[in-house]
């Protein structure tokens, strides 16, 4: 559900002066003065006398396009107490995302014309951010038999996906991403094979073994990331493998990549920036899903991300309530949020490592998930809508968990001090958020 119709009627002029502007589409990257007009983008100034513009002298602070998430988790389609689709383009715009691609497990689950239909409705109503659905490739993510994939379609899905699960049914998977590349839709696939990793609250090392926690190996991902291959090389579909967390499924990644075969890949802020040796506390913030693993594997991940191996950064926003994460760590669900944390964490772990880091988060984190998913990408070019973000990226900060805009904290960079900070978000010209 795009919002660009719901701006498009209201008057947005803007004028902003100064701004260093980063935008992968057009190949920008320098200081220059923009301007918009009726939600747009335009190539100068209007002539017209009776036009008003506000000015924003934006000297020192960097405009990049609005970010894009291929893999958010919302609870509720409204209200409760738990992530609904308010509170979670809420977050989205404190952190600079101005399109979600949202999960099925939402509540109802979107794996039925009606449901998608009614969750639409309510975006349209409480979404301050673009919000998309991806379909469940089976009914009620149970693996079982397939959800109605054509239909699906029509009702608006961007992509087909059981996640945060895997279909473990090799038959049901197979059928599913050739129903869904008839359709011209991506399959997202989870890669877990559940056998192997279900009583693993923990990455399967030392760490885990002196915790006396349950392991989950890398190659309980690995095996389905090569299944994923597998599959796509025969049917000749695409398939987007999502979260990757181990050096292994990177190796195969980049060996199909290498062949020509349709796979496009991403990770999470959480697996390019921590290790397994934050669990140690038992602290269940950092039970991540997957498991965040060991060092060989994040510089693995980071490199990949450097030669095009893994597209794209995903948040992986899976948000849980307070009390069902202050249980015991293997009883405590997996998953953390950092739809508000996810450009800055990523810029405050690279700064000063990778050369003209602004342009690759933009690329990463905007132009890269809206070419997977087949949507326009958020650009600052003249006739484009005008999302986009204004970050200083000089100013430190301390994030809290328990200010965030999300409905829960269970985030990893609770209490850590970030650098770049979001300072307004604009969805088709209006502004959803400003800090301060």
């Amino acid at each position: 559900m795009s919002l660009h119709d719901k701006f498009h009627k209201v008057v947005k002029n803007l004028y902003l002066k100064n701004a260093h502007v980063v935008d992968p589409a057009s190949k920008t990257d320098g200081v220059k003065d923009l301007w918009v007009e009726d939600s747009k983008f335009v190539r100068t100034k209007s002539e017209k006398v009776d036009i008003e513009y506000e000015t924003l002298n934006l000297t020192g602070k960097t405009i990049l396009p609005g970010l894009v998430d291929l893999r958010c988790h919302v609870r509720n389609a409204v209200g409760g107490n738990q992530e609904n689709i308010k509170s979670v383009s809420q977050a989205a715009c404190a952190g600079g995302f101005t399109t979600l691609l949202v999960m099925p497990n939402i509540s109802p689950s979107a794996d039925n014309p009606g449901s998608i239909r009614y969750i639409n409705e309510c975006a349209s109503k409480n979404a301050a951010v673009n919000f998309y659905l991806a379909g469940a490739l089976t009914d009620n993510m149970e693996g079982r038999s397939l959800s109605p994939i054509g239909s699906l379609k029509e009702s608006g899905v961007l992509a087909i996906t059981d996640c945060p699960l895997s279909t473990q049914n090799n038959e049901i998977f197979v059928k599913g991403v050739e129903y869904a590349s008839m359709f011209d839709l991506p399959v997202i696939d989870f890669p877990r094979e559940l056998s192997l990793s279900k009583n693993g609250s923990a990455h399967d090392s030392v760490v885990a073994l002196s915790m006396g926690l349950g392991g989950y190996p890398r190659m309980a991902e690995e095996i389905f990331v090569q299944r994923s291959i597998t599959v796509s090389k025969y049917l000749d579909a695409h398939i987007h493998l999502s979260s990757i967390s181990s050096k292994g499924s990177v190796e195969l990644i980049n060996d199909a990549k290498n062949k020509g075969i349709k796979i496009t890949a991403d990770t999470t802020p959480h697996h390019l920036c921590l290790t397994d040796e934050k669990i140690k506390g038992y602290h269940t913030n950092f039970k991540t899903h997957p498991p965040l693993r060991e060092e060989e594997d994040r510089e693995s991940l980071v490199s990949a991300l450097l030669d095009g191996t893994i597209d794209n950064i995903c948040t992986g926003h899976e948000p849980h309530q307070d009390h069902l994460k202050k249980a015991e760590y293997d009883l405590a669900p997996a998953g953390v949020t950092s739809l508000d944390t996810c450009f800055s964490a990523m810029y405050t772990q690279l700064c000063g490592k990778v050369e003209n880091l602004p342009y690759k988060l933009a690329e990463w984190l905007s132009y890269n998930p809206s070419k997977i998913i087949k949507k326009e990408s958020a650009n600052i070019q003249p006739g484009s809508f005008a999302d986009f973000i204004v970050i200083d990226l000089t100013e430190e900060w301390i994030y809290s968990a328990p200010d965030s805009l999300s409905l829960s904290s269970n985030n990893p960079f609770d209490g850590c001090k970030l650098r770049s900070l979001i300072e307004r978000t604009y969805v088709g010209g209006e502004l959803v958020y400003k800090n301060p």
